[in-house]
């Protein structure tokens, strides 16, 4: 059984494997964001229900919860854009890069709970912090799944040092933020969401800044 797993190789092109987990893998992220919008609910009008104040109450109620899914919905987003973006990389994938793909998504899936919590409880530090704790570990993740595919040369062309350097660093950004972002939390919830968009956005152009090409087929 260990052999099949270190062995097997899922070409691209050949029509069936590799499509599979690529087609997999998009029905998860977007299975995850539907269960997140889910997750909002319908606003509960108290009193009269013909009332328009009464049910405008209700539906700013639902602040917390939209906002979540905004923060859920564009941190899905740009996780997906980044691993269809590495996918169009791979000249194929081995069992060893499927099987870390299965944990990743599994991560992925698990995004209407941790959003739950952050909706609903978004002033309590835990929720805050385990929220942080979710993102950093689907932050790992996509540092696992580029060193498999790099050790198990599944590029189309071997990568540099540089991209590989850019690519690593792209993936420990979000995770240092929002690892940090923990102790914050326990000083002020507000503190700690207002680092998640101010730090993840000045790692992005500190990325950018440093942008390498990805490994072309010669």
């Amino acid at each position: 059984m260990a052999s099949v797993w270190t062995r097997t190789f899922y070409p691209r092109g050949d029509g069936v494997a590799f499509d599979r987990v690529v087609f997999f893998s998009d029905a998860v992220f977007a299975i995850a964001l539907t269960l997140a919008a889910v997750e909002i609910g319908l606003p509960e009008v108290e009193g009269d229900r013909t009332s328009p104040s009464a049910m405008w109450e209700a539906v700013t109620g639902k602040w917390p919860a939209l906002l979540a899914y905004l923060v859920a919905f564009a941190w899905v987003a740009v996780y997906w854009r980044a691993n269809h973006r590495f996918t169009q990389t791979l000249r194929g994938m081995n069992s060893r890069y499927v099987l870390a793909t299965l944990f990743y998504l599994a991560l992925i899936a698990l995004l209407p709970v941790p959003a739950s919590m952050l909706g609903d409880y978004w002033r309590n530090p835990l929720a805050v912090a385990l929220f942080a704790v979710y993102a950093s570990a689907v932050s790992g993740m996509e540092v696992v799944l580029f060193v498999v595919a790099w050790k198990g040369g599944l590029f189309v062309a071997q990568p540099s040092r540089e991209f590989a350097r850019m690519q690593i660093l792209g993936s420990l950004s979000p995770l240092l933020v929002f690892l940090s972002s923990i102790p914050l939390a326990f000083v002020s919830t507000w503190l700690a969401l207002a680092w998640w968009f101010a730090g993840s956005t000045l790692a992005g152009v500190l990325l950018n800044r440093g942008h390498v090409d990805p490994p072309e087929d010669p």
